[in-house]
């Protein structure tokens, strides 16, 4: 029983900071995998009472809401306390007895022993006046035959205990019922004692899951002597009871509780955002780390699964943490957990299997305040699904998912702001697979270059581990340029740092957490981002927004990345650390060739992976209905009959089809192709940028922008050169030679993208204003194609109209200022415009103006 905890803060996976998104590398997915199964799961339960309420404080029906297959919450495991001195056990029995009637798993936890037996002459741990009490050594004996007699008390009133535990939090001096027991103690007593207490015994409910108390247990003569691992949450989770479970005991949390308004001082109701999503995490914390079973503190209280009218909550009703234990209670008892690896996504949570194997259930939480559309990559094929979610507004809503046909991939939208079950049932197996695949992210803050060699290889983050205080910056320590600082190779929206883990040294938060960079002009420049919130601790990603929407002053540099803490000392394990626009990665494929293997369905139905490098596979058929897709390129070794658009073979593709409606083309490497095209959509006018050298079509003429918006034709269009295309229609871009990816300089006006890109406000793409072609200035957010140009000119003129381009064409057919004949863009008569109406849509001359018809 807990009076007191330490406030708990939000928690975050994905900390966006400015206006940048969450990473989202790969599109959502999470991909479940059966192959090495981890715990069992006995279930989730409360604690039915305590001397703070008396035993009877539920009813049979508030019990049967939180208890049973058919109630609400779902729980299937009751913590019974027991009273202390024999005279007061019969407090417990009716409780006792109603759970079993349910069918329910119950054990019992002693608190306090008759004040006899304690060294401090009270029940409690710490008495008043400071003094602590322990249990007398010769009253061991004594006291395990009380537990022995509880046990056979309810044993012949009707009710087997399932489990006794030695004693509540025996590392805690409460001042209230307790004993304080050393790790070696409750070790002793239990290879001593634990035999001759007839049930099943628990050890050592400890206020946190120790490491000091479980390696005293883990010790040869005293492992046989009990069944279950129990611990609280309280006060953190360590890893050595994992050797406990190696041995075949199971590992319980049996207490917990989050308790905001006592750590607060106030009287609000509870806040949902906090509340819940705090709740959930604490749950699959303990689920992701092997626990067996999940038992909160009480059952019915205003921070427990049923409210008790207190502090907002209406009694009897179940709560929204009641609804969030539901989600692992109904749907998880009994199960077997897997492996649940989520990509592309903020959304955390935990996957299980049921022991026949047919049933598949994935417990989500999404703290992001948008739907996330999720690919579920099961381990079986299906034709049926259902997703159950708890956010603000509802309670364990229900509905089935729409699987059009049998799939192994279905997709669910997970609500925002929410807890979602999905639950999936295997129509037939799946394909059993060997292959391995991993994904390389592009543009990491590693693979850029410092511009002087006295700025050092600190800002090589990527797989470190680094402090982060006021004393300790993150890339470096300079406050200016003159050592240097990381030059960025491309206009970046976002650097977007992995965690994959943080400790701290007291607050898992960093304050004024500042941004030191280069800006357009070349000036060093800050830019605060605030209070940082790591109490995700693990696996989740910090991100910087770079973008023009907080960086006005633009970024060409990174120079360091400071704090101001002092007491809490950071020390983060980082993932990949990256600069992104979109988050573009290139993947690599091994084994033999399986279809539907996880990871080639992964990759090739990601837009964001552009690049595949498949040499390392084999038994490739001849062709494959991805190959040629989406711009993206795949090699393959000499030996594989793979063939088609776009794969490379020893460096050399055939024919490389491209294409501005694909996704992003961003090759892993540079590569010869015999035959390249891109196709582009033109409507009069199009700015454009090539990864090849391009022969101009028949009817279509293409032009270099100078400076002064004048234009100069051109006989061939040259690689990473943004120019202007005239025509009108499909237009294929044809060419040979050497493919490769690149970035056009910072310091052009124009610059072209491969890959789709966010635009900004104040950015200049081609449009029209009174028949003339020109730049004109976005007002909003937008993005832009691949292979697409925008511009950034020294203005802030709405329209920038190009020189030259309307007297060009006026010349072409020499007309007069009143003529009324229509004119391609060739100079070809085409009509007349009382005729107007029967052209097709393009770009016109009329006059000496070019008209549009769309």
């Amino acid at each position: 029983m807990r009076h007191h905890h330490l406030p708990t803060v939000i928690l975050f996976l994905a900390i966006v900071l400015g206006m940048g998104e969450a990473s989202a590398q790969m599109k959502p997915t999470v991909r479940l995998d059966a192959t090495n199964p981890h715990q069992h799961i006995t279930g989730f339960g409360g604690f039915v009472c305590s001397p703070g309420f008396a035993y009877n404080h539920m009813s049979t029906a508030e019990i049967k809401k939180v208890w049973g297959p058919q109630s609400t919450v779902g729980c299937n495991i009751m913590r019974l306390y027991i009273p202390i001195g024999r005279n007061a056990w019969s407090q417990s029995l009716q409780t006792a007895k109603t759970a079993k009637q349910m069918g329910l798993i119950v054990f019992a936890s002693p608190w306090g022993q008759p004040a006899e037996w304690k060294t401090n002459g009270t029940s409690n741990a710490k008495n008043s006046d400071g003094t602590t009490g322990k249990l007398k050594r010769e009253n061991w004996p004594d006291y395990a035959q009380y537990l022995e007699d509880y046990v056979q008390y309810l044993r012949n009133n009707g009710v087997e205990l399932d489990a006794i535990s030695i004693q509540n939090e025996p590392d805690w001096p409460a001042t209230y019922a307790g004993c304080l027991w050393s790790a070696s103690e409750i070790a002793e007593f239990v290879k001593t004692y634990g035999r001759s207490i007839s049930c099943k015994i628990m050890a050592p409910e400890t206020l946190a899951i120790s490491d000091s108390y479980v390696n005293e247990l883990n010790k040869s003569d005293v492992l046989p002597n009990f069944d279950i691992y129990g611990g609280h949450q309280y006060g953190g989770v360590q890893s050595g009871y994992k050797n406990l479970a190696s041995k075949g005991k199971e590992i319980w949390m049996t207490e917990y509780l989050i308790n905001w308004n006592e750590a607060e001082n106030n009287t609000r109701d509870f806040d949902y955002s906090k509340d819940v999503f705090n709740f959930f995490r604490a749950i699959n914390t303990c689920m992701i780390g092997d626990f067996n079973a999940w038992v909160h503190y009480a059952a019915k209280r205003y921070y427990g699964m049923l409210g008790d009218g207190q502090r907002g909550t209406s009694n009897g009703t179940v709560t929204k943490r009641g609804c969030v234990m539901a989600h692992f209670a109904r749907f998880v008892t009994g199960m077997t957990r897997i492996d649940a690896t989520f990509s592309g996504t903020s959304l955390e949570g935990s996957a299980y299997l049921s022991t026949s194997g047919d049933t598949t259930v994935v417990v989500i939480a999404n703290e992001a305040a948008e739907d996330v559309n999720l690919t579920i990559d099961l381990p079986f094929y299906t034709t049926s699904g259902t997703i159950c979610t708890t956010t603000k507004a509802r309670n364990m809503v229900t509905k089935a998912v729409e699987v059009a046909e049998e799939t192994c991939r279905p997709t669910a939208d997970i609500p925002a702001q929410g807890v979602s079950t999905l639950l999936f049932i295997r129509s037939r197996d799946r394909q059993p697979s060997n292959m391995r695949g991993v994904f390389t992210l592009f543009d990491r803050i590693d693979d850029m270059s410092a511009t002087k060699s006295a700025f050092g290889n600190n800002y090589m983050l990527s797989g470190k581990t680094k402090t982060f205080d006021h004393s300790s910056a993150l890339i470096s320590s300079n406050k200016s340029a003159s050592n240097g600082y990381v030059a960025l190779d491309d206009r970046y929206s976002k650097l977007v740092m992995q965690v994959k883990s943080v400790s701290s040294t007291l607050n898992y938060t960093s304050s004024l957490t500042t941004l030191t960079y280069i800006n357009a002009k070349g000036e060093v420049s800050t830019h605060d981002y605030g209070e940082l919130d790591l109490t995700r601790r693990e696996n989740f990603d910090i991100v910087f927004d770079l973008s023009p929407q907080t960086l006005p002053d633009g970024c060409r540099g990174l120079i360091s990345i400071t704090n101001n803490n002092y007491s809490s000392k950071l020390t983060i394990t980082f993932g990949t650390v990256y600069l992104s626009n979109g988050g573009q990665y290139s993947a690599k494929l091994r084994g033999a060739y399986v279809a539907d293997d996880s990871n080639v369905l992964d990759f090739t139905t990601d837009p964001s992976c552009t690049s595949i490098d498949m040499t390392g596979v084999s038994q490739l058929p001849a062709s494959l209905p991805w190959v040629g897709t989406n711009n993206r390129v795949v090699y393959v070794s000499e030996s594989s009959p793979l063939s088609g658009d776009n794969v490379i073979t020893s460096n050399i593709c055939h024919n490389l089809t491209l294409s501005s409606d694909g996704g992003g083309f961003r090759p892993e490497k540079s590569f010869t192709a015999d035959s390249a095209s891109l196709t582009l959509t033109v409507e009069g006018f199009r700015l454009a940028i090539f990864p090849f050298n391009a022969t101009i079509p028949e009817g279509t003429k293409a032009y270099t922008i100078a400076e002064d918006m004048s234009l100069i034709q051109m006989r061939s269009i040259p690689p990473h050169t943004p120019v202007l295309i005239e025509g009108n229609g499909e237009l294929i871009f044809k060419g040979s030679g050497e493919i490769s990816y690149a970035t056009s300089p910072l310091d052009n006006v124009f610059r072209g993208t491969f890959t789709p890109i966010p635009l900004y406000s104040g950015d200049y793409i081609l449009g029209q204003k009174d028949g003339e072609w020109g730049l004109t200035r976005l007002t909003d957010n937008s993005a832009l194609a691949p292979f697409g140009v925008y511009a950034t000119p020294a203005s802030t003129a709405d329209f920038i109209p190009f020189t030259g381009l309307q007297s060009g064409i006026v010349n072409v057919v020499n007309v007069a200022e009143d003529d009324k004949t229509v004119y391609s863009l060739q100079g070809i008569k085409v009509s007349t415009s009382d005729k107007w109406e029967s052209l097709p849509r393009g770009i016109y001359i009329i006059g000496k103006r070019l008209v549009q018809k769309r």
